[in-house]
Parts: structure tokens; C-alpha cells; sequence
């Protein structure tokens, strides 16, 4: 892989995290990010992007910054072959280099180094495990299931893991569903989960009145932007996972989906973002 450029910016902690989430919103998304500790307290978040960046705007964000091209090298497998697995609840995300063994009780899910459509690392995507294990541990269960806004396939394949259920994993960007296809094989989850690509909720299999899970993992626009459609999609005992906003941004994502008749169960911060759990 080509033409990549790293972008270090040199903070601290919680200013490198806000900057790390705000670029959640951003379209495309950087490649990957990485937070390290330097001379405390500065640390560094290394960004690797695929277009030539402009210094001006990344300055706006952080006055200590340093911009390199990087040499022609897979830069985005080599850094999440470095990445630590995530422990959420039951399940257990890794990448094929670790050792599945070191978590005998958990539920394994694998993802290979790839290219990085969400590794589980995010707190967006840890969040919505621990909310799902949370679920299933009050006696919960479900058989219709949709996971939009997919990406790596994380969510569709921990509920193929753990539920004998209809699941629909979408996504807007068709280069993941190969990538979440091959995840779902490295899972032996294949033929569990049907991987589409739709624009929102709009798409034949995705069908009004009928799931009774729904995993958002997305942006708060892009929320508030698809309430209606999304809460129609949901049968009347239903639920809804909502990730991907900021603190600032739950009370209006919040509000939103009240107006369609749905009440908030428990909501969970997860270092400076926050999600919302729903149900019609």
C-alpha cells in the first residue's frame, strides 16, 4: 500500500482522545490511529492517512504536529498486528496473531490484520459488546438482528456467536463487505450473517416492524438523520444499541429518538464518547 502519510500530534491524553474521536466524524475516516505515551505528560496520536494532508488544517487541531510520507509498506497491517486484544464482557476480539487460548472462556472473535474498517479497539465498538453481553446476561435473547453500519462485521459476528439468529450486517461503503465476509470465515460464522450494502436502512431486507436488535454503531448525524427509519425497523419489544457520539451529542441523539416513542435503558461514557441504549 502506497502513498500513506503519518500525522503526529503531541498532547495530552484527553486532548489526543477528543481530537481521535471528533476525526470519527470526519469523511473518509483516517486509516488508523494509535495512542502511545511519550514524556509524560505528552503523548502521541499517530494517524495514518491515504491523501496528502494540508498542515494548516491539522494545526488547527493541535499546535505540536509532525507530517511524514511513509515508504511503500502495508502500514496499516503492520499496526494492527500490534494491536493488544480487546476483552468486552464475554468476548474476546483479537487478531489472528494472538493467542485465542489466553481466553479459554470467552467468546473468540478474530479479526485478521486488514484493512482497517474497525478493529474493536474504538470504545464505540467495546461499548457495544459490553451493552450486548450485558443483554444476554439479564436473560435477553434474539433471533432478527441487524447490524448497520458494519463495518469489519465486529458486532454481526460476536451475535452469530452466541445467538441462532437472522442477522444482517450493512454497510455504505462497499470495499468492507469483502472484508467482513473474510472475517466472517476466519469466525467460521459464514452462511450466519447476510452482508449487504445500503445506504441507511434503505435496502428489501431490511424489513419494517421485524428486529428485535438493532446495533447502530455509526455518527450522531447519521443518527439523528435515520431515527424514524431506524426505529421503524424495530418490532415492538425491540432494541436498540446506539454508538459513535460524543458526550456533547447524546442529548440531541437522545431527544431525537424519543420523539418515535423510544425510552432510554442505560446509557454508558466510554473515555470521552457515550452511546445510548433504547427500546420502542
Amino acid at each position: 500500500m502506497g502513498n500513506l502519510w503519518q500525522i503526529s500530534l503531541f498532547g495530552t491524553k484527553s486532548e489526543l482522545q477528543q481530537i481521535e474521536n471528533s476525526l470519527q466524524d470526519s469523511l473518509p475516516p483516517p486509516l488508523s490511529f494509535s495512542l502511545f505515551e511519550d514524556d509524560l505528560p505528552i503523548w502521541r496520536l499517530e494517524i495514518i492517512v491515504d491523501q496528502q494532508p494540508i498542515a494548516s488544517e491539522w494545526r488547527d487541531l493541535a499546535d505540536n504536529i509532525k507530517i511524514e510520507k511513509l515508504p511503500a509498506k502495508n502500514w496499516v497491517l503492520e499496526s494492527l498486528r500490534f494491536l493488544t486484544p480487546v476483552i468486552a464482557g464475554r468476548f474476546y476480539v483479537h487478531g489472528s496473531h494472538d493467542e485465542p487460548s489466553l481466553a479459554r472462556d470467552k467468546v473468540s472473535v478474530c479479526i485478521p490484520a486488514n484493512i482497517a474498517f474497525g478493529t474493536g479497539h474504538h470504545e464505540t465498538t467495546s461499548g457495544c459488546l459490553l451493552e450486548f453481553d450485558q443483554m444476554l446476561r439479564d436473560g435477553l435473547s434474539f433471533s432478527n438482528i441487524i447490524d448497520l453500519g458494519s463495518g469489519a462485521g465486529i458486532l454481526a459476528i460476536a451475535a452469530a456467536k452466541t445467538l441462532n439468529a437472522k442477522i444482517i450486517a450493512t454497510d455504505i461503503d462497499p470495499e468492507t463487505i469483502p472484508v467482513a465476509e473474510g472475517n466472517a470465515l476466519s469466525n467460521d460464522v459464514v452462511g450466519k450473517i447476510e452482508f449487504i450494502i445500503a445506504d441507511g436502512v434503505d435496502h428489501k431486507s431490511l424489513q419494517a416492524g421485524v428486529h428485535d436488535l438493532v446495533f447502530a454503531n455509526i455518527l450522531a448525524m447519521p443518527l439523528i438523520e435515520m431515527a424514524e427509519g431506524i426505529s421503524n425497523l424495530l418490532a415492538s419489544s425491540g432494541y436498540l444499541i446506539l454508538a459513535g457520539l460524543l458526550n456533547e451529542q447524546a442529548e440531541a441523539v437522545a431527544s431525537t429518538y424519543k420523539k418515535h416513542d423510544m425510552k432510554i435503558i442505560r446509557s454508558r461514557i466510554m473515555v470521552v464518547g457515550q452511546f445510548e441504549i433504547l427500546f420502542l
